[in-house]
């Protein structure tokens, strides 16, 4: 299992980091009352600033550890539901009667009844040489539109 495994190791971490940011939360707070109650501004805004950058690298590495584990566990749900999914489509693929008919047979049918004429198929394939074979125009590249 080592899908399972992983996931509990990647939930094991976010825990980890979200009490880490708890506890650098605990720490800005106590440091706030501590400049509120007329402790050294310059330390402690120094000391502010520090554990506010570690807690955006622990918000930032819980994130991406909190989308790995999302994705994960949709792996994981998908593999449970494939075999589910695999036997009804099966079951469904057996219900469905197997229809021996051709999905041309309306073009068939209008071409029984009104066959082209020769000339016209030749006049057809004349048109599509010619539109092959002639030089591009400006009209055929995407770049006419101006960029702004």
């Amino acid at each position: 299992m080592g899908k399972q495994d992983d996931l509990a190791r990647l939930l094991e971490h976010a825990d980890a980091l979200e009490k880490s940011v708890a506890e650098l939360d605990h720490d800005i707070e106590r440091a706030t009352h501590e400049l509120a109650g007329g402790g050294d501004p310059g330390q402690l805004i120094s000391y502010l600033e520090e554990r506010h950058k570690t807690q955006l690298g622990y918000m930032y590495d819980l994130g991406k550890t909190e989308a790995r584990i999302e994705d994960l566990e949709q792996l994981l749900r998908e593999e449970q539901e494939q075999p589910e999914e695999r036997l009804l489509a099966d079951s469904l693929q057996e219900a469905i009667p197997i229809a021996q008919e051709d999905h041309l047979d309306w073009f068939k049918q209008s071409l029984a009844d009104s066959p082209p004429q020769h000339e016209e198929r030749d006049l057809a394939e004349q048109e599509m040489v010619q539109e092959m074979e002639r030089e591009p125009a400006p009209e055929d590249h995407l770049d006419w539109m101006r960029r702004g």
